[in-house]
């Protein structure tokens, strides 16, 4: 087993090789978690991903976990993983902050589904890792808890909204987080800081206890929970130890996702679509894509290039932002609200400036929310045809690679710099509603390092339902070499 320079586990080890280890009686779940907590010591000072931890229950928990294994009952294979969870999942006892500081005195009264769910397999929470005010960042800063940076350049961002997710497994800090996602919050952490995501199908993951303590949903529009790793094959387990019907549905149906038979990479039929005009990629993430396509065709994959679902785009942006922001507007206050109201424009008048749509989605009328069901359910069909021609659409997941921390004004006032020319941040967006207004499953897969030297990956998106085809996609990926690098710092300092 791969050990560091102190004799312990690798901490950088995958939670799949991690689960071979113990199943084989090579390592033990309390060395996983110590390696975890060395680890946090020496980099959460500086990378200030996971800001709440409780090492002293996971260590009573991974002596319990050993225990099974000894007597040979252990719950599955992620019995005695350590994990964290983003911090607006409820833990009971711990507080759910969404970073707002008038919840700083929060304390949850149940697990959220997904934490109940890990911890019946048996895995291991360590704590709960940083966000952004209100979940609404490409960045992860708050009042509460501070800014986490990214592990490969401590001066950019790790992400958001589950930046403290992505950067606590790049560093090594747990073996896989949970997280969500409604507009990137799991894709651009994977993209920024090198490692993998799944952004799973709209409602297979319950959301009972995410977000909000007082909304009690187990499913939100557009909105997803789903694993970061530093391997596909993670991503995979992980998924299937949190998917299915939330109690209250569990006795009339069950899930089962199709599988997928494809063995080799040239077996998947693959639409490349580097770049796009109302978000056009910088080329040191779109050169990577187009880079990976013409690979995968050596490979014998049949490629088709720039290939884009019959609709309007621009259509769908402004839909995707209105119903975005109509699901998010439960949790903003009276005044914020009253605000949205009086500068929103008319959900038809065309308008493609976010500053404007995201007041007129907040303000939305039930009406016009369910005119734009009809649209939605028109991009549905469109996509619906790409993936009878295509396996998986391979995209950005953001328009660059991690971009230097700016935490000046709201996130819809700044700016970033794509191929030497200022875009509005919330452009990147259109990666994020492209295929998620629909539901569709999105795993992101390193594939770089990129031309300026930082993490890129790529945003695998496959039909609704069809998850364990953008994941096996991921994994073969993975087998071929694009897989997690540890960030350079880390290493060199784990191995002095």
């Amino acid at each position: 087993m791969p050990v560091d320079s102190s004799g312990g586990p690798d901490p950088f080890l995958p939670a799949y090789v991690a689960a071979e280890h113990l199943a084989r009686g090579e390592t033990t779940a309390l060395a996983l978690v110590e390696t975890c907590q060395a680890a946090w010591s020496e980099w959460n000072g500086s990378v200030n991903a996971m800001v709440l931890a409780d090492f002293e229950a996971a260590r009573k928990a991974a002596t319990q976990s050993d225990a099974r294994r000894q007597a040979g009952c252990p719950r599955g294979p992620l019995d005695g993983i350590p994990f964290s969870i983003k911090e607006s999942f409820d833990v009971a006892g711990w507080p759910t902050t969404c970073g707002a500081p008038a919840r700083a005195n929060h304390r949850a009264h149940s697990d959220a589904v997904v934490v109940e769910r890990l911890r019946a397999q048996g895995a291991i929470l360590l704590g709960k890792t940083n966000v952004p005010l209100g979940l609404r960042d490409w960045q992860s800063y708050n009042a509460i808890y501070g800014t986490t940076r990214n592990p490969h350049d401590l001066s950019r961002t790790p992400g958001g909204s589950s930046g403290g997710s992505a950067a606590s497994v790049c560093a090594g800090m747990s073996y896989f987080d949970i997280g969500s996602d409604i507009g990137s919050s799991l894709r651009n952490p994977a993209h920024y800081c090198g490692v993998f995501s799944h952004k799973s199908s709209h409602g297979i993951v319950p959301l009972r206890g995410h977000g909000n303590a007082d909304a009690g949903f187990a499913e939100q529009d557009i909105n997803v929970a789903g694993p970061v790793a530093r391997s596909a094959h993670d991503l995979e387990l992980v998924l299937r130890a949190i998917i299915g019907p939330d109690a209250a549905h569990a006795p009339a149906w069950h899930l089962t996702l199709p599988l997928c038979d494809h063995t080799r990479l040239a077996d998947f039929r693959v639409a490349v679509l580097p770049s796009h005009p109302l978000a056009e990629a910088d080329s040191a993430v779109s050169d990577a894509i187009s880079k990976l396509g013409h690979w995968l065709t050596e490979q014998g994959a049949q490629v088709e290039w720039r290939v884009r679902p019959d609709f309007d785009a621009s259509a769908l942006w402004r839909t995707y932002v209105m119903l975005l922001r109509a699901t998010t507007s439960l949790h903003i206050d009276e005044a914020a609200f009253a605000n949205a109201l009086h500068r929103a424009g008319h959900p038809d008048d065309g308008d493609d400036n976010y500053a404007t749509l995201q007041f007129t989605g907040s303000a939305l009328s039930h009406r016009h929310w369910l005119l734009l069901q009809r649209a939605r359910e028109q991009f549905a069909r469109a996509w619906g045809d790409v993936f009878s021609d295509f396996d998986v659409l391979l995209c950005p997941a953001a328009s660059t690679t991690a971009f230097p921390i700016d935490e000046i004004g709201e996130p819809w006032q700044r700016s970033i710099m794509v191929n030497g020319q200022p875009w509005p941040l919330t452009s990147q967006l259109f990666w994020a509603g492209h295929s998620g207004l629909c539901g569709l499953p999105s795993t992101v897969a390193p594939i770089g390092p990129a031309r300026d030297g930082l993490p890129v990956g790529v945003q695998i998106v496959a039909r609704r339902f069809g998850d364990l085809t953008s994941l096996r996609f991921a994994q073969l990926l993975e087998g071929a070499g694009y897989s997690f690098q540890p960030p350079r710092a880390l290493v060199a300092a784990t191995s002095i």
